[in-house]
């Protein structure tokens, strides 16, 4: 099994990874708005990457290494406690979406007021981040 070790990314990546956290997300929003947006584990799977990318852009930012893993868990882990981001640990709720919900259709229904609210908290996340910026 190879193991994952941490990597410490230049400062400056951390800017250019959060242009990318909020391109996943615009595409959440395009889908969410969709008369037809195909699987809707599409638009949980891009708000999960944009606050996968969000989550790493602050801890390069804070120049702290990290394992390239997909686990929000891992990730806020890795962050002092007074830096979580909004929702803390819930976020880890959307890592089977990075993951095995890409390739099966999940058991429980998926309704469209619940992926609203995901993406009105990821969107309170990017908020964070421009703040974690300035500091």
């Amino acid at each position: 099994m190879v193991q994952n070790k941490n990597i410490l990314f230049k400062k400056e990546y951390a800017k250019h990874l959060f242009e990318i956290a909020k391109g996943d997300l615009d595409t959440a929003s395009a889908l969410l708005m969709a008369k037809s947006p195909g699987r809707i584990e599409n638009i949980l799977y891009m708000i999960q990457q944009s606050v996968e990318k969000s989550l790493k852009a602050v801890l390069i930012h804070k120049q702290i290494s990290f394992p390239i893993v997909h686990d929000l868990g891992i990730l806020i882990a890795l962050l002092p406690v007074d830096d979580y981001p909004p929702g803390g640990f819930d976020w880890a709720e959307l890592n089977p979406y990075a993951s095995i919900r890409r390739y099966e259709e999940g058991s429980l229904p998926i309704h469209r007021d619940e992926i609203q609210a995901a993406f009105d908290a990821a969107r309170l996340v990017q908020d964070w981040v421009i703040a974690q910026f300035q500091k």
